[in-house]
């Protein structure tokens, strides 16, 4: 706990410039792993507790539990001593896909996955328009997390940077042959900035005060709102130079300019309907 406070010490700005930014991936990667351990031991407490255990056959999913009630339903009626069960219900983290990802998206869909289920049902599929539906949904995220401004400045800057690596997508890897060895590059690359992002982001949830971690961005130039800047203005030039039927198409479909689909509130009402039935039934 001492080294997540040495930034709070006028001395340590004292250091060049290549100590604070070595220091944020050291200092997230110590930070992140007090999670994965927690996790994990819960994750095990549930499993010999018994909770969150659902016959395989209902399909369940972290924090919904069983998504096929009718298979759940029949597994019961049919055969209960036959029933091969899993634990996925209670499936929080998923460490490889959380370090091996190659957006930040995609880490938010790993990391604390029951959470996120609640997050993406409860508010960012209730909101109908897509363009503030993830920000307010990390507003929310944050404000759950306490009231330190530092998570929010974290959160929030999850947005951007979203939204550059979808410009980045639909402008420039799209377009890469799939044959094509600068797949495999932009892929490090993509890696390598969401990596570097989370380690700049995650100053806000260390630091959690609005002055110190305001005060760590300064000492690194705001690096990582800069990078993000750059990226999207250069997603922004390649999508501008497609044939202007596609680029409305980028637009609409790819960067999420619109209204949310009616399917996901749709899919969403079935599914709150399904299980009150199966309430009704148990």
């Amino acid at each position: 706990m001492y080294l997540f406070l040495d930034a709070l010490d006028d001395k340590f700005y004292t250091n060049p410039l290549w100590y604070r930014l070595l220091y944020m991936p050291l200092i997230f990667t110590l930070f992140r792993f007090r999670f994965y351990s927690a996790w994990l031991l819960a994750e095990c407490m549930c499993m010999s507790a018994g909770f969150g255990a659902y016959p395989l056959a209902s399909k369940p999913k972290p924090g919904q539990g069983p998504t096929d009630l009718v298979a759940l339903k029949h597994a019961y009626e049919q055969a209960p001593n036959t029933i091969v069960y899993d634990f996925e219900t209670v499936h929080n983290i998923d460490e490889w896909k959380c370090e091996s990802a190659l957006t930040v998206k995609e880490v938010l869909r790993y990391w604390n996955m029951s959470v996120q289920y609640w997050m993406a049902t409860c508010i960012y599929k209730r909101i109908k328009w897509r363009q503030i539906a993830h920000p307010v949904t990390m507003f929310v995220s944050a404000y759950w997390h306490g009231i330190h401004l530092g998570y929010y400045m974290g959160m929030v800057t999850t947005t951007p940077c979203i939204l550059a690596e979808n410009v980045m997508e639909a402008g420039v890897r799209r377009h890469i042959p799939a044959n094509s060895r600068w797949i495999r590059v932009y892929d490090i690359c993509s890696w390598f900035f969401r990596t570097r992002m989370f380690d700049y982001m995650s100053i806000g949830f260390i630091l959690k005060h609005f002055h110190y971690t305001w005060k760590y961005w300064k000492s690194v130039y705001f690096i990582g709102h800069v990078i993000t800047l750059i990226l999207y203005i250069i997603g922004i030039i390649a999508i501008q130079k497609r044939p202007k039927g596609k680029r409305k198409e980028i637009v609409n479909k790819d960067l999420g300019i619109g209204a949310q689909p009616k399917a996901s509130e749709e899919q969403h009402q079935r599914l709150e309907k399904e299980q009150q039935e199966h309430k009704k039934e148990l």
